[in-house]
């Protein structure tokens, strides 16, 4: 039986994809922060959920192999008149999988498959959230404005989509797993750095983009 920490409801859909063999229950993933179901899967087994992504937000999907026995793997897809696989993570071993989507434009849901391709049975932990950049950009303003008070109207629109545009290809609908923190950190603020220098505007852009990258990791080891 699935099990969920901290008083997470239930419940389920049934529906037949193309991608996702045979009519399949989805056990939906409420939102809840460090919250997340386990369950022991035998050999080939295969499990589903659904999580709902606001609007102008991605998800974030960590799956640990908690018994540190078999190689779990998963798969996120997006249903909108057809099935479509936005990602996954399929590492070998006792790797964590660490996978997000791209942002989307309205609130929908990933519906996520999660396969033990061992070969003995294994329990794992699978933590669903999302990250929505507008709102960390609203947090990281804030920080540079009391800061650099003076150059806050450098901080555009403009620079926003550049922001965006710097981080999409490495945060959104891509398999995050054996990439540090501080390494993906590194790699992002030294293009920060590099468009937008040290001075205020810089600042902002590297404290939005840190914001974001700590969100999308904060399950993973």
């Amino acid at each position: 039986m699935k099990k969920l920490l901290a008083g997470i409801t239930a419940f389920s859909l049934c529906i037949t994809s193309p991608g996702i063999a045979k009519a399949q229950e989805f056990t939906e993933f409420k939102h809840q922060n460090d919250g997340y179901y386990y369950e022991t899967l035998k050999s080939q087994g295969v499990t589903y959920y659904k999580y709902k992504v606001p609007a102008h937000s991605f998800g974030v999907f960590t799956l640990k192999n908690h018994s540190r026995r078999a190689d779990f793997d998963i798969y996120i897809y997006d249903y909108a008149g057809g099935w479509k696989l936005l990602a996954k993570g399929e590492n070998t071993g006792v790797t964590t999988e660490l996978v997000t989507t791209p942002i989307f434009s309205q609130n929908r849901y990933a519906y996520i498959k999660i396969v033990n391709y061992g070969s003995q049975p294994s329990q794992y932990l699978f933590y669903a959230n999302h990250v929505t950049p507008g709102k960390n950009f609203a947090i990281a303003l804030a920080e540079t404005i009391i800061i650099c008070s003076l150059e806050r109207q450098n901080i555009s629109g403009q620079t926003s989509s550049r922001v965006v545009t710097g981080i999409s290809s490495i945060l959104q609908g891509n398999n995050l797993a054996g990439l540090s923190r501080d390494i993906v950190i590194n790699e992002i603020t030294s293009n920060m750095r590099n468009q937008f220098g040290y001075g205020c505007t810089g600042d902002f852009a590297v404290n939005w983009v840190v914001s974001m990258i700590k969100d999308v990791y904060r399950n993973y080891p």
